[in-house]
């Protein structure tokens, strides 16, 4: 992820997190309650913007962090509870 935009980065976390779903036979469909840490409250529109996309309706319930820097290349980091 280094080096990639924060949309990027929202992207790659959204996909492997529905392949992580899916694996346990979920789905995004599934998803109660998701918590999204960025390192920059300034990125949230960006974040928003990709996140819309992957729950086009009825989106589950969010909150939204500012973290400070953390080591690693990336700028996100989400975690979700769904329904099994």
């Amino acid at each position: 992820m280094e080096g990639a935009s924060i949309e990027r980065q929202t992207e790659l976390v959204l996909e492997q997190m529905k392949l992580c779903l899916e694996t346990v036979g979920s789905s995004l469909d599934d998803v109660l309650k998701s918590n999204v840490y960025c390192t920059s409250v300034d990125k949230f529109a960006a974040v928003n913007a990709v996140y819309s996309r992957y729950f086009p309706s009825d989106p589950p319930a969010r909150i939204f962090v500012c973290v400070p820097a953390w080591p690693g290349p990336f700028d996100i980091e989400i975690d979700c509870v769904a329904a099994a």
